[in-house]
């Protein structure tokens, strides 16, 4: 696969809108502020009930807008990535702000190090002082998590590194490598979607990074504001991709041990007024099996790694604010046991 070398080669920065209000205004504003090069803007509106798309081209009439009829999610993007022009593609959520130089060191950072999906430091916007996501991780579980969320940003977190998948708030890699892994799951529609693209992407030897000379404000949830409608979606695509992403023979595998965390957790969020939410994602999932068994169908046949391959870029533990659960150590303790074993099985 060649790299991209040429100077001031075009930058498609993909960003989709749904009610973005004023957040979204924030982001467009930052970005023809603070990018410099050659870019488009392609601003892709899932249906808004509010009008902050069409300020956001009225104050930038290069933006090349897009207007679905309906609300499809994150799945959006696949028609921005139809329309792109640019050899480099940005995934960026509306809740962003970029800084001076983000785009030039993510594109300095491929070109340095090569083909893979690249997110920069992500730094809560709310709290600049903070870390959003310094790379994300996936436990071998299926627990995806953003490493240092609400830790103070330190030298810790200044290293370029590999990490198990980016970040959706702010993905950037090649058309080409786009093209290899393919476009977003319209199955999800919601949370995991940068899991799964990453996951998709190790499956096929595309490694994921972290660079950290890169700096993005995300809104995002700083606090982790559970709704029954995100854990939801939460649940029920971490189990999407645990079916399909791996093979048949690690998923029985390890299917007694992903029982045994299930039915902790189940009683745990059912103590937290979300057993509901968790039943009514199990249901979505049987009504999506068919849909499913055509998407392991596909991504078996592509796949290079096995998954004792694919797991060496995978964790143990599972990162969970303390500030946000005081039980959080012992949490912790329990998944790291269970994905022990679950490593040793695989």
């Amino acid at each position: 696969m060649q790299h991209i070398e040429a100077k001031n080669i075009l930058t498609s920065i993909i960003v989709v809108n749904y009610n973005g209000g004023s957040v979204l205004q924030e982001c467009i504003e930052s970005i023809f502020k603070e990018t410099s090069g050659n870019f488009e803007v392609i601003l892709i509106d899932n249906n808004s009930s509010d009008n902050s798309y069409l300020k956001c081209v009225e104050k930038f009439p290069k933006i090349n807008l897009i207007e679905n009829e309906q609300n499809i999610g994150l799945a959006a993007r696949n028609l921005g990535i139809d329309k792109a022009k640019g050899d480099y593609i940005v995934f960026l959520d509306s809740d962003t702000v970029v800084t001076n130089g983000w785009l030039e060191n993510l594109i300095q950072s491929f070109k340095e190090n090569g083909d893979g999906l690249y997110q920069p430091k992500l730094l809560d916007k709310k709290n600049p002082d903070l870390i959003n996501s310094a790379g994300n991780l996936i436990n071998i579980l299926g627990l995806g998590f953003s490493r240092g969320k609400g830790k103070k940003d330190t030298e810790e977190y200044n290293k370029f590194q590999e990490i198990s998948y980016t970040s959706g708030a702010c993905t950037f890699t090649s058309k080409e490598i786009i093209k290899k892994i393919g476009k977003i799951n319209k199955i999800l529609f919601s949370y995991h979607d940068d899991l799964d693209y990453g996951w998709r992407g190790r499956l096929q030897m595309i490694p994921s990074y972290y660079e950290p000379k890169a700096v993005v404000f995300h809104l995002g949830s700083p606090t982790l504001k559970w709704s029954s409608k995100k854990f939801f979606y939460l649940e029920r695509n971490r189990w999407i991709c645990l079916f399909y992403l791996y093979s048949t023979k690690t998923f029985i595998k390890i299917f007694p041990i992903l029982f045994i965390l299930e039915i902790g957790m189940f009683f745990y969020f059912l103590s937290k007024g979300y057993g509901k939410e968790k039943i009514k994602a199990f249901n979505s999932i049987l009504k999506l099996i068919d849909q499913i068994k055509d998407l392991k169908k596909e991504i078996q046949k592509v796949r290079i790694l096995s998954d004792k391959e694919i797991i060496v870029n995978f964790v143990e533990n599972f990162e969970i604010p303390t500030n946000l659960e005081k039980s959080s150590e012992k949490i912790n303790k329990i998944i790291v046991f269970l994905s022990k074993m679950a490593k040793k099985i695989i």
